[in-house]
């Protein structure tokens, strides 16, 4: 399965990255909105872990384009913000679901792998 993350903080795209990678998974990393739509739109992916607060593009108008051009793929939203608005507004976006920050290893160790098993569905 190919991931794209879509964080400009660095450490934590090396975090969820590693966790990619040890999952068994490939990866792409953009760290601004226009170069995650740019790499979406180039490469095959099956997942995307995107943060809200980008560069440019926010992590919502990213979600939404993609959703726009594919209704199957995960979209899963992450953010420091927390709390039903955030939550909500990832959601309305088109996202499939929002992980809080700081993001934990075991959380996202768990969603790759019911995402994996979905896609080979």
């Amino acid at each position: 399965m190919n991931v794209l993350i879509v964080e400009d903080n660095k450490p934590v795209s090396l975090l969820i990255s590693r966790i990619a990678e040890e999952s068994g998974h490939s990866y792409f990393i953009a760290a601004d909105g226009e170069l995650a739509l740019r790499l979406y739109s180039q490469r095959d992916i099956d997942l995307v872990i995107v943060d809200v607060e980008l560069p440019g593009i926010d992590g919502y108008q990213v979600a939404r384009e993609i959703r726009n051009h594919c209704t199957q793929i995960p979209i899963v939203v992450i953010s420091g913000n927390q709390g039903e608005s955030w939550h909500q507004q990832a959601i309305d976006a088109g996202a499939n679901e929002f992980l809080p920050k700081p993001v934990r290893p075991s959380s996202l160790q768990s969603l790759l792998q019911r995402y994996l098993a979905t896609s080979l569905t």
